[in-house]
This record gives structure tokens, sequence and C-alpha cells, in this order.
């Protein structure tokens, strides 16, 4: 089985894939021949001997490049990545392992806005002793109300590492699911016709929805003001679920009290976005997945499927 591989990223070295990781399939799965490529030259010209593809990009026209091609694996978690009319006989494969790495991310981002560490950060060259502000601000995660917006398997990822903080939680499908087996008897299930019913009782507000015409501005004016005045939004899913617009004036006139964005409908973020001038609301760039074993897990997750594969 020929894998040829073309995974590079000037963005961070952890989306590279590298020897380490060929070194990790060659040692579980046998009869396999891999190729590392680090131009879309060199990669285009290993398709017509390629079984399998590792990939961030694949274009359409590819394919007549490619007659053996079964498989196009990608470490990516979102669909949006492909525009692609693949023939029966190939299937794609996205990332599912992003979860355990972006429950730590938006952990870290929860922590910082209940207690005080990013207030604490924005007053410490201009406030001598903010202990008063703190004080305003600061509350317990535990028994907080945290609200997932788009629970797959980063959500229920998530979910699972923030029940060991005693929060309550409150789980949002378009299709209703069985509480998984960690929740108790405060958390629950429910279908998004069910989401402004809970937004006024949300302390935190986590969104980790798909893109799509379906998610566009999910998160508006109106429901903007159903959340509580101290309650803090997390975007880690795609940017166009959420008006920036209305969130930059909620922010400004204290309708709520924050928000950390990782996605953004236009990415990059220009330096001039008045989404970097909004007090209390924190910017990251589309990294809340970025960890050192990043390219460790997506190899280990493709010899799951690989052996699964062949079984069937």
């Amino acid at each position: 089985m020929q894998i040829s591989i073309w995974l590079t990223s000037k963005d961070a070295r952890c989306f590279n894939f590298t020897e380490k990781q060929k070194i990790i399939l060659e040692e579980n799965i046998k009869n396999i021949q891999i190729s590392i490529h680090n131009t879309s030259e060199s990669f285009k010209n290993s398709l017509k001997n390629a079984d399998i593809v590792f990939v961030w990009v694949f274009k359409q026209e590819w394919l007549q490049l490619a007659p053996n091609l079964k498989w196009i694996a990608t470490p990516a978690a979102g669909k949006d990545y492909f525009k692609l009319n693949l023939p029966d006989n190939i299937k794609i494969t996205y990332g599912s392992f992003h979860g355990r790495i972006m429950a730590e991310t938006l952990i870290g981002m929860i922590l910082s806005a209940s207690r005080g560490i990013l207030t604490s950060y924005q007053l410490q060259n201009k406030i001598e002793w903010p202990r008063n502000e703190l004080d305003k601000t600061m509350r317990n995660l535990s028994e907080s109300h945290v609200v997932i917006l788009g629970f797959g398997s980063i959500g229920y990822d998530i979910a699972r590492l923030l029940k060991s903080f005693g929060v309550r939680i409150t789980g949002i499908k378009r299709k209703l699911i069985d509480n998984p087996d960690f929740f108790n008897k405060d958390d629950k299930m429910i279908t998004i016709d069910k989401l402004d019913a809970v937004l006024p009782d949300a302390d935190h507000l986590v969104l980790i929805l798909p893109s799509g015409k379906s998610t566009d501005n999910i998160i508006n004016k109106k429901r903007l003001e159903m959340l509580p005045r101290h309650a803090y939004i997390y975007n880690i899913g795609r940017g166009n679920s959420i008006d920036e617009n209305a969130l930059i004036h909620a922010i400004n006139n204290k309708k709520i009290a924050g928000a950390f964005l990782d996605v953004f409908k236009h990415e990059p973020l220009s330096l001039s976005s008045p989404l970097r001038k909004c007090p209390n609301i924190f910017i990251m760039p589309h990294a809340s997945s970025i960890a050192p074993n990043y390219m460790d897990l997506f190899a280990k997750e493709f010899i799951m499927l690989y052996k699964k594969w062949i079984k069937d």
C-alpha cells in the first residue's frame, strides 16, 4: 500500500508531518510504503502510484493523476476544507482527535475569565493593587452553567474535561442523543430549537459549530441580549456563527462580560479589525488545537481507521 503525504504548514511546526510520524505508521502497519513531500509538484508526481494520501489541500483535477487512489485523509476537523466531487471508490476522512487538545485550550479560557487572570493582566500597569476590581468579576468555575453549542466529538471531549471542575453542562445538537455516561442529574442534552430557553441561564456559552448557512450568525443581537451580563462567549468552531458587529456592540454596552475568539469570518483577522479594539475580546489566531503531539495523534487515529478498513 502506497501512502503519499503532503502535510506542510508555515504557520505552526506541529502541522507538519515528519519522520517521527512516519516511524509510528511503519511500526504499526505492515506492507506500506510512505513518501513525504514538501512541495505540491513533488506530491503531484507521486500520485500515479498512491493508494492513500494525507493532505491539507487536494484539488479536483488531481484525481486524474491518481488512478489507484482509494482514500484521502486529512488531519483537519472541518468538512469545509475540501470541495471535491469524489467517485464512490474514493473515501475521505477528517481528524476527530482535536477535542483532547482543544478542551485544554477552552479550560484555560474559562479559568482565565472566571478567576480574574485576564483582568489582573489588563490592570497590572494601571492600578497598583486591584483587589476591589477583581472582587467584582471573580467567580467559581465549579457549579457554573456551561452551554456547549455543537456537541460533536470535540464538544464531547470538552464536556468530559469540564465535568472534573464540577460544572453543570447543557449540550446542544441538531438531533437529540442520549446523555454521555459522565453526565449527572443536573446535566442535559437538548436540540438546537431549545437554544433560546437556556441562554438566560448560561454562565459560559461555547460554540463549536461547523460553517454553513444553518449556522450563519446563529448568535445574533437578539440572542446576545438573552445572555446574562456576566456571561462569556467562546468560539472555537467557525467564525460565521457569531454576528461580530452585534458582539462588539454587546460588549461595549456591557450586555455580556466578554468573549474569547479563536475563529473569525475572515481569516487571518486584519490588524485593523474593530474586534481587536473591543475591551474584553480576547483573540487567538485559529490556534486552539496547536500542540506538539498534534501529528502523533493524527497518525495514531489513522492507524486505528486503517486496521478497521482492512478488516472490513
